[in-house]
């Protein structure tokens, strides 16, 4: 199983097992005494003795899995007896990355899984936890593990971005991400693949970050898990080969029309499933109910019929609470609502209407509105619930800025640099075809497997030139940084800075223009993905504090993939001094190289 173990910060003597096949691996830590909790859904490893700081350390283990059927989760309700605390302790998982059957919305197909789990087991820490989690991959490809809003402060190497901070994990073998939750971060989080498109086909997960000194902390009574996704019939990769070919999608490149067209999902699904998903809850109650799109394409548009939710999250910020019908989410992002359990007994419905507006090729056997099941006082049934009567909005943007208003005041300083770029697809004459890839300025990104950014930074020092492949911006001084970004491109994007929090000055159609666009600094939005609305603009700001190789990519899984993402190196001197484990650049030592396709 997953498992979860706590106790003080400066553990333990520690010995851990394999399953019988595997090795014994030892790492003595100085300290006192132990205290072991086993926590997590059911999953397929058996952990004898448990926290293995630092353990496989790039060694291949005999990890099986004991299903080759992926299991679906039956609840995502979280546990109330969790222990919230300021008190910090360290979590260890064990996550075995594998191939598996399964059909999520009745289509059977392989799929890329968690401890043969989907969604991927859940991830419970509080704020200044030390969180260890060991990979083992036994798929047939590198695979890494990115912890999706983690600042990561002083452990940029633990980002697991395959590419800039760490090779992918090759086939065999295991990679042990070890990180401390920063003592002031709380909210929704999640983890997923971050190796080409793999988290498409399922390897993606929640992590919940509870702290007493979050603002919206005791305003509920319990606490759920909303995970959206979209859902393929066909492996990413072969969609990706498609995708990314001079025929495209459609196999005549679209007749010159929709460049970059991506392929339309052929499901949705609530919590790992397009029907069958329930929540079973108690009247008279309120629940905190926590949104994560972990799609690869779709934003979703979220309601519960009859029942208002108050926004009072929004990718780890407390807000002031805004009471909505409906909530936008697209790809990556969180919120959380508050819903109250207060009308007449009996089930409704819960809804994720898929926006398809956005899509720019239509899938005819799409049924966008994806629906679940909410039950309180009364036996489920199937509802007979209506959806709210207000007009539905298809603009596939974000909440209005006005909505989004952190609790905790926090102006920005003033910028003392700027940065801007434009985002684009076009058709290139790489590989002597015609073939449309996505661009930052004039850079399409490409990852490499086998020397990433960071692993070059830290031996080379304060470099500024690298392969023509990275548009990579280095600032070896703590700067306040407003990146401009103009969006060429018809669609909106949503897009995610890893290792920051930033403040969103403003958004509009067409392109910025200084002075004239408007700008807003008292209290802005502050969040870790946005969108980026289609020929339209944004300018954010954040603080280069955090040493490392910081991806800004959109996390349309398609787009990122054909190059749409650039990089921010913050303070080379001080990644000099980072202490990279060895098993990491001795992993980047055994990669195959080109391109990562299952």
């Amino acid at each position: 199983m997953p498992t979860s173990k706590e106790g003080s910060s400066s553990d333990h003597d520690v010995e851990t097992k394999a399953e019988s096949g595997g090795v014994v691996l030892h790492k003595t830590i100085k300290g006192k005494g132990k205290v072991f909790i086993i926590t997590g859904v059911a999953a397929a490893v058996v952990v004898v003795l448990a926290l293995a700081l630092g353990l496989g350390l790039g060694l291949g283990l005999n990890k099986k899995s004991n299903s080759n059927y992926v299991t679906t989760n039956s609840s995502f309700l979280l546990d109330p007896n969790f222990v919230v605390t300021s008190t910090p302790t360290t979590r260890y998982y064990e996550f075995i990355i594998s191939e598996a059957t399964g059909s999520p919305d009745g289509f059977e197909r392989p799929m890329l899984v968690v401890n043969s789990q989907f969604p991927g087991p859940l991830i419970e820490v509080n704020s200044g936890d030390e969180l260890v989690v060991n990979v083992f991959n036994q798929l047939p490809n590198g695979t890494s593990i990115h912890w999706h809003g983690q600042l990561q402060n002083g452990t940029n190497y633990m980002d697991g971005t395959s590419g800039i901070t760490q090779c992918p994990i090759p086939p065999g073998l295991n990679f042990t991400y070890r990180f401390t939750i920063n003592p002031d971060q709380y909210g929704t989080f999640w983890y997923h693949a971050h190796a080409s498109t793999q988290y498409t086909d399922g390897i993606y997960g929640p992590l919940v970050i509870h702290s007493p000194n979050e603002p919206i902390y005791g305003q509920y009574d319990r606490e759920a898990l909303v995970i959206l996704s979209d859902w393929y019939h066909d492996m990413s990769s072969g969609l990706l080969v498609q995708y990314l070919s001079a025929a495209g999608i459609d196999g005549a490149n679209y007749d010159g029309v929709n460049p970059g067209a991506e392929p339309p999902p052929d499901s949705g699904l609530i919590n790992g499933k397009l029907t069958g998903s329930a929540f079973d809850l108690e009247p008279n109650l309120r629940y905190r109910l926590r949104l994560i799109n972990m799609g690869t394409l779709t934003e979703f548009m979220f309601s519960v019929d009859s029942h208002v939710l108050s926004v009072v999250e929004a990718d780890g910020t407390s807000l002031e609470p805004v009471n909505v019908h409906r909530v936008p989410i697209h790809v990556a992002q969180r919120y959380s609502v508050i819903l109250a359990t207060n009308q007449t007994a009996g089930s409704y419905n819960v809804r994720a209407e898929m926006q398809s507006t956005c899509y720019k090729l239509d899938n005819a056997n799409l049924n966008t509105m994806v629906l679940s099941t909410m039950t309180y006082g009364a036996s489920p049934s199937t509802p007979n619930s209506q959806d709210w009567s207000d007009a539905f909005p298809a603009l596939c943007l974000d909440l209005n800025s006005t909505m989004v208003v952190p609790q905790i005041v926090m102006n920005p300083p003033n910028s003392t640099q700027t940065v801007q770029v434009g985002m684009s697809f076009q058709q290139t004459s790489q590989s002597g075809g015609t073939q449309t890839l996505a661009f930052m300025n004039n850079t399409s990104w490409e990852a490499d497997s086998t020397n990433p950014t960071l692993l070059q930074m830290s031996k080379a020092g304060i470099q500024t030139a690298f392969d023509l492949n990275q548009l990579v911006v280095v600032n070896d001084n703590i700067t306040v940084l407003d990146l401009i970004v103009n969006n060429y491109d018809d669609s909106s994007h949503p897009f995610h800075l890893h290792g920051h929090v930033f403040w969103i000055l403003g958004e509009g159609d067409g392109s910025y223009v200084p002075g004239v666009s408007q700008l807003g600094t008292i209290n802005p939005p502050r969040r870790d993905t946005l969108t980026i609305p289609g020929f339209g603009w944004v300018v954010i700001r954040f603080i280069t504090d955090n040493p490392g190789l910081w991806a800004f990519h959109c996390h349309i899984g398609w787009h990122m993939a054909a190059g749409l993402l650039m990089q921010f190196a913050s303070l080379p001197s001080q990644i000099q001094q980072f202490q990279i484990p060895s098993y990491l650049a001795e992993q980047c030592g055994q990669q195959s190289g080109g391109l990562l396709i299952n």
